[in-house]
């Protein structure tokens, strides 16, 4: 017996819950003379998450944490997170550290990502 649910399912929590974020993409290369990784970042794109900070994840599975951060995001599995890309929401900046797939009953939700402000070590 199925449960009717889909991967649309998160769009009715995102149109509820969403925050607008400047988002900017990481890209990694190696320096050729030093062997170094260099991070580079795009510009930021403006881009619709479920935003929230450490005080208030007790409102999403706590227990589903591996990590504590300063601040989680839940984006549609389109946008495509990955660890140490950043975003800037109220004027902090915050880098992704830790990214996890999402699933209800079998179904890819959405992705979860740990975040920390940029200006922690």
């Amino acid at each position: 017996m199925g449960l009717g649910i889909t991967a649309g399912d998160f769009t009715q929590i995102l149109n509820n819950l969403k925050r607008t974020v400047s988002y900017s993409v990481m890209s990694k290369t190696i320096d050729p003379m030093t062997g170094d990784e260099l991070l580079t970042y795009a510009a930021g794109v403006d881009r619709q998450v479920v935003f929230f900070i450490e005080e208030n994840r007790y409102l999403f599975d706590k227990e589903g944490l591996l990590e504590v951060g300063d601040a989680y995001i839940q984006t549609p599995p389109s946008m495509g997170i990955k660890r140490y890309d950043k975003f800037t929401i109220g004027g902090q900046e915050y880098i992704i550290r830790n990214t996890t797939e999402r699933y209800v009953n079998g179904v890819y939700m959405h992705d979860y990502g740990i975040c920390y402000l940029t200006d922690k070590p």
